[in-house]
């Protein structure tokens, strides 16, 4: 067999990067402590709010879009907590393996594989948890297997109409960078994507964006532990008192 040129990975992720990004990562690595490496992070969050449309928090882990699932249920969850998943094509059903995984009661809404959920069922199933034990509904707002696109707005709207309490959190791994989201328009309480698909960028940082309301929900959350705790990494020096007892600026 022959073969001309570069190899050209054509699936949905990770998205082949831009070459311009490529000869920019072509470097040793940066000190991690000091100097530039903290300033290109604190550059990246105004970037990363404007990004999702939000006001609020981001934190940045060290991760995929796995990594961005777990980080975001233990910050605002309980064990025995009851999580509500509409699920359309694969990575709904992850999601909600990963939280039945960290002891979360799932209750799931299957559409199948390539139809958008019904906002109108959800809505049913939350005028039904007439306890509110539901604490959270779990939404991806594009699934990577099929392009299905879902509506994160509908799912704040039937939130609103029961007067549920439950968080919305959503999954824009596969659709942030090439479609909009408007997470504080559309009423997201926590947003989750990842650097390599529609972001372009190679693999290995995962994002979670939150409110004041899930910022909330942490001080109650349980199952946090200190690597997902996004308290810190939404503070820098916090961050740094916590893992080295002193401000970046004293920690060597």
């Amino acid at each position: 067999m022959l073969a001309q040129g570069r190899p050209y990975l054509a699936i949905p992720g990770p998205s082949v990067v831009p070459d311009r990004v490529l000869r920019a990562s072509h470097r040793a690595s940066p000190d991690i402590y000091e100097g530039e490496i903290v300033t290109i992070t604190e550059s990246l969050i105004p970037s990363l709010r404007a990004l999702a449309r939000t006001r609020h928090h981001v934190a940045i882990y060290m991760g995929n879009g796995h990594a961005a699932w777990e980080a975001s249920l233990v910050n605002v969850l309980s064990r025995g907590d009851r999580v509500l998943v509409p699920q359309t094509g694969h990575f709904g059903r992850g999601w909600a393996s990963v939280a039945e995984g960290l002891g979360l009661e799932v209750e799931a809404i299957d559409f199948g594989p390539a139809t958008p959920w019904d906002a109108n069922r959800v809505e049913q199933a939350l005028r039904a948890d007439r306890d509110r034990r539901i604490k959270a509904v779990l939404a991806v707002h594009v699934d990577t297997s099929t392009s299905v696109r879902s509506d994160i707005a509908a799912l704040r709207q039937a939130l609103d109409a029961t007067n549920h309490p439950a968080l919305l959190m959503a999954d824009a791994v596969a659709s942030l960078g090439c479609d909009r989201f408007e997470m504080d328009a559309w009423g997201a309480d926590v947003l989750i994507s990842a650097s390599q698909k529609g972001l372009m960028c190679p693999p290995g940082l995962a994002f979670a964006w939150f409110n004041d309301r899930a910022a909330r929900a942490r001080t109650t959350a349980a199952l946090v532990t200190p690597y997902w705790d996004w308290t810190g990494r939404a503070n820098p020096d916090a961050f740094w008192r916590y893992w080295f007892g002193t401000a970046p600026a004293q920690a060597l």
